[in-house]
Order: C-alpha cells, then structure tokens, then sequence
C-alpha cells in the first residue's frame, strides 16, 4: 500500500491589518528612505544630517587628522549610498523585514536623541517642532518624523514573514548601493562673484563701504603688522568649509579659507588694531544672546558681524552696535551653481590684533573660552551710561540662580523702597550687567519682541539720547515671526534666562536709584504714571 506525503502546511492566512503592514513595508518603507536618499542627494549638504550624527562627524574630524573636507564628503556619499541600498533590499529581497525593523529602529533612536538634546537645551517647543534634517532644508519637524518612523516600524513588525519570498539576491541591491557612493554628482559651487554684495544695515551695523571714517581711512600699518591689501575672492570657493578653531590662533586671518570666503569689500583696517570677528546665523537665538550681552553697546575694538545665510527659521535681530556687517559668499539670483556649505556650529568669535589671530570662541557655553576673546574689560561705555565721578560701586550684582524654577511671576507691584536684586525675578536677566547698575538711577523696562505695545512705548519714550540710563530687558518667550526690532539706540539691551515660563504682562517699567526701586509701572496706558516715573520729557 502506497503511502502518501502528506502536504505542505499552508501559513495561516493574513489578516487585513498585515496585509495593509505588508504593503506599508514592500512600498512605504522603500518609498520613505529612497526620498530622503533622494533629497540629500540633491542637496549635498552634510549640514543637514541629524544632530547626533553630525555631531559625531564633528568629533570625530577635531580628534583626529583627517581632511574634513574629504571626509564629510565621503560620509555622505556613503549614507546615502547606505539608504538607497536599504530602500532596494527592503524592496526585492527576503531580507525586507530585519532590515527595515534595524534601520528603523535606528532612525528612531537618533531622532529622539535629537529631540531630547533640542529639549534639554531650548526647550520643549523646540524639540516637537525643530528640523532634523533628515529631508533637508524642506523637512519635517523631527516629531513628525518620529511618527512616521515609529508607525512603519510597527508595519515592519506586523507584516507576514511568510510572505517576504526573494525577488533578488542581496548582493544587487548590495552593489547598487556601493556605486551609487561614487557616482551620486557634486553640486558645482560657483567661482568669485563679480559683484559685491549689498550693504547691510540692519540691527546697528554697518557694511563695510558705509565704516566709521577710521575704517574708511587708511593708516599706518603697527610694527609689524601685515601689509598689502586684503586678498582678492578665490577662483573656486570650496564645497564644504569646516575648521578648527584652535588651530587658527597664531595664524593670520587672511590664512584660513573660511576668512576667504568673506565677502568683499573688507574694511580697509582690518588688520590694523584690535578686532572682534563674530559667525552668525540670522535665526539663531545664542547667536541673539552673545550679540545681546557683548555687543549691544559700542566696545573700543572694531567688531567685524559675519552673517551665515544658509539659515532655515525666522530671523531674529542681532544687535550690534557700530559694528562692520558682512557674510560669507553665497549664490544671489541670476548666478549659476550652488553655495558652498559652512559646516560652522555657531556662534564663533575671534579676537585678531594687527591680523593675527590672538583667540578662538567656538564654543560659547565654556566662560573661559568665551572671555579670551570677550573681556569684559574690553567695553566702553555708551553716552548714556557714562555717569561724571561715580561714587564706589555698590554690592555686586548676584546674578542668575544657579537653579531655576519651572515659572516665574513678576511680583513688582508691591517692590518700592526694597532691593531690586531681592527680587526673584529680577535675578534672571542673563548676561554682563553693567558694574555701575546699582549705582545712581536706572530705568529697567521687561517687554516682549512681538510686543506692540511695547514697541509703542519705547518708539515714544526710549529713542535718541536718554536722560537716564535704561536696560532693556527681553522676555524670551516670543513669536520669532512678530517680532520688531528694539529702537533704543543708548538701552543695555539684554533678555531673561531661557528655560522657566515667565508670567508677565508687559511692558513693566521700574525706576532704581542706587539699587533699590523708586516705582512701577505695570499699566503701560496710563502716561502720567508712566511719565512721574520715568521723569522724562514729553514724548517726541
């Protein structure tokens, strides 16, 4: 008797839930990387990774001696060549499943890395709604990336294993990937640009071919000072700049490519005396704080504001008083090829005397770091803060706590004939406070950028020369889009830490005399109010 094989077990057959997973697996997920692979292709910026891996590119190229240029270049030719790989063997091979559940799994734990550092240091607005990068300067928050990856992990984990059947072995998609790291194309990056840019004047600067008459002037060079004009713009600008800032000191400006790059004209003393050369991104609010509290009032060396603008927020004012503004090169209309990319974490400062370059600032979170090359001794006073004869100076100010709480209400009202400083909210104005500040009178008024009425009052009372010294105070919690520039040439423009919520209703304005408050204004609409205590004259 002949004895049959029994037949092969069917697989249970797929619910509607992973057939749908199934399909977002075999085309979503293929789909998803291929257009990021896509996107950075075009692009070819590594600026706009993902700031863990970014990060991780940038120590290691500062620990090590590798050419940054070569190797950014490569490492994102090599990710993308990655990811086109991933969408090809995630698309053809039986291998789909584990490959997707390891590169999504991936992608997830960078992004809520990034999210997290975003949160830790600008909060948690910031973390939900910042770029990761990872679709370039058009991407999505890295939120919405996170769900988007999360959801096709979860199709990855529930699609039928017994339905991934090979359709290519995985060496093709294999060596598809390793070519494309070859011959995915450089953008060309244009040659010297044959006009200048235009003058740039906002937030107090000047552009160099508007300069005060001693930039304008040419002098004589100090001993040993570096002679000759300044170079004249590359023939080719590099694809990518990236730099170590240390190893800059000793060098002369005019040496590096990054000062290079530097769009002409330059003023004509620039390596004559002492300057301050400050990166900077238009939307970027430590860029905001470090031109606040070093620069918002004239300093006796020249300052040189370089604007990045490869920026992708709203832009914020950068206040710079007298200083010389200018930016790297860029593409403008009507040019062909694309800018180079500044792979520069700013903000960055430099001190230079007589063109060599005496101290490096990358990174402003470090104090010590930061006063080589910002003294404090450095400033000068503006008109409005010098005061004939002051008496010693009164109990230094006690500066920001060292912790914080969650929010803060400004509790001013019942304030007068006690110490300013006792005040809880007072202690959170970040930044140098001038060391005259509890000697004498002084005007502090809170306001808001996006503040309407705030801006009123200071276009009416805080313009042209001040009768009374005058800080400005920034609340931090603002609609970068609305804001409005602050009108008050003579103010000591700082802002309040960043971190706690603030509950304030602004403007709020309080007069000082020697430390200790003189009176309050929290009803900006009542002028005789505002007037008896500002005690200045009617408004123009």
């Amino acid at each position: 008797m002949t004895q049959t094989a029994p037949a092969p077990a069917q697989p249970p057959a797929s619910t509607p839930l992973q057939l749908a997973a199934l399909v977002a697996l075999r085309i979503g997920v293929p789909a998803w990387i291929g257009y990021g692979a896509m996107v950075k292709a075009l692009e070819f910026n590594p600026l706009l990774l993902p700031p863990p891996i970014m990060a991780a590119m940038r120590w290691f190229v500062e620990s090590s001696s590798v050419d940054a240029t070569q190797f950014f270049e490569w490492s994102l030719r090599t990710i993308i060549g990655a990811e086109i790989f991933i969408a090809l063997a995630v698309l053809t091979t039986r291998w789909a499943r584990s490959i997707a559940v390891l590169t999504l799994g991936l992608f997830c734990v960078i992004l809520l890395t990034a999210m997290v550092q975003a949160g830790l240091k600008d909060g948690l607005k910031e973390a939900l709604a910042g770029s990761c990068g990872c679709f370039g300067k058009a991407g999505l928050p890295a939120s919405v990336m996170f769900l988007v990856d999360s959801v096709l992990l979860a199709c990855a984990l529930l699609a039928p294993a017994g339905r991934l059947k090979a359709r290519l072995p995985i060496a093709v998609p294999a060596a598809i990937g390793i070519l494309a790291v070859f011959l995915v194309p450089k953008p060309e990056v244009v040659s010297s640009d044959p006009t200048p840019p235009a003058p740039e004047t906002a937030d107090g600067a000047k552009s160099p071919d508007s300069a005060s008459p001693a930039a304008a002037t040419p002098g004589t060079a100090a001993p040993g000072a570096i002679s000759g004009p300044w170079p004249p713009a590359p023939s080719q600008y590099e694809k990518n700049y990236f730099t170590k800032w240390p190893e800059w000191i000793g060098k002369p400006f005019r040496s590096q490519k990054l000062a290079l790059a530097i769009e002409r004209p330059l003023p004509e003393d620039i390596e004559r005396g002492d300057w301050i050369v400050v990166f900077s991104r238009q939307d970027c609010d430590v860029c905001q704080r470090i031109y606040r509290d070093h620069f918002a009032a004239p300093r006796k060396e020249r300052v040189l504001k370089v604007a990045i603008y490869d920026t992708t927020g709203s832009p914020l004012a950068m206040p710079c008083e007298g200083c010389v503004a200018t930016s790297l090169f860029r593409v403008r209309a009507g040019q062909q090829g694309k800018s180079p990319n500044y792979l520069i974490q700013t903000p960055v400062l430099l001190r230079l005397k007589d063109g060599m370059v005496t101290a490096a600032c990358g990174d402003v979170d470090n104090p010590e770091l930061l006063a080589s090359v910002v003294s404090p001794a450095s400033t000068v006073s503006s008109p409005a803060t010098t005061v004939a004869a002051p008496a010693p100076p009164k109990p230094a100010w006690p500066g920001v706590p060292a912790k914080l709480d969650p929010f803060y209400i400004a509790e001013y009202k019942d304030s007068v004939g006690k110490p300013f400083a006792a005040n809880p909210f007072s202690r959170l104005i970040a930044g140098e406070i001038p060391p005259d500040f509890l000697t004498g009178r002084w005007i502090v008024i809170f306001y808001r950028e996006d503040c309407e009425h705030c801006h009123d009052i200071l276009m009416s009372y805080f313009t042209g020369k001040l009768p009374v010294r005058t800080l400005a105070v920034a609340i931090p919690d603002t609609d970068p889009a609305g804001h409005l520039d602050n009108p008050c040439e003579e103010c000591v423009k700082r802002s309040l830490v960043k971190g706690p919520n603030f509950v304030i209703g602004t403007p709020v304005i309080v007069a000082i005399q020697d430390g200790v408050v003189e009176c309050v204004v929290e009803d900006a609409n009542d002028i005789q109010a505002v007037e008896a205590c500002l005690k200045f004259p009617a408004p123009r």
